[in-house]
């Protein structure tokens, strides 16, 4: 039985890492994503105080509380934003619509994970599209050109849904969010 649960807690986490690295794609096509973040980090503390609070019991000293408090503040953290990002997009009563954006300029993004080998030319990995909306300047990360053709100052329509939280998404060609 003990077995299962390992097994079980094990599977979890790891399904939890994952689910992470795919929301990075969306957290790199919504607006304010820095406020999203610091809102979900900071409310995130709370289930850990509270978990930390539920099993203070265990411990046998001070240090262990204190360790048990730590630990459980900093996965909550952690993981607040995840939760964050996919009850925004997820759980968004808004429809999905067409909203109008100024272009301001896409540019190439060029990286690679473990770096260049001398004398190779480095490949295109995805493009930085920045535009203005709402009378700010913003940018999303997309792998293929959104304004390609269009030049500064031109209009462009962009698939555009506003989150449970406030927060608007730029959707990726041809989806919707859920």
């Amino acid at each position: 039985m003990q077995r299962i649960k390992y097994l079980a807690i094990t599977i979890a986490v790891f399904s939890t890492v994952v689910l992470y690295a795919l929301e990075f794609s969306w957290f790199d096509r919504t607006l304010d994503v820095r406020r999203l973040v610091l809102w979900s980090m900071a409310i995130g503390a709370l289930p850990g105080l509270a978990l930390g609070w539920r099993f203070r019991q265990s411990a046998k000293d001070l240090t262990e509380k204190v360790q048990l408090y730590v630990f459980f503040i900093i996965i909550c953290v952690i993981f607040a934003p995840l939760a964050g990002s996919l009850s925004n997009r997820l759980l968004s009563p808004y429809p999905v619509r067409t909203q109008a954006v100024m272009v301001m300029e896409e540019q190439a993004s060029k990286s690679e994970p473990f770096g260049l080998i001398v004398g190779e030319k480095p490949k295109i990995t995805g493009y930085f599209s920045f535009f203005y909306y709402e009378g700010k300047l913003r940018r999303i990360k997309n792998k293929t050109p959104l304004f390609s053709g269009r030049q500064r100052g031109e209009t462009a329509m962009l698939r555009m849904q506003k989150g449970l939280w406030g927060l608007e998404v730029v959707m990726k060609e041809q989806d919707s969010p859920r």
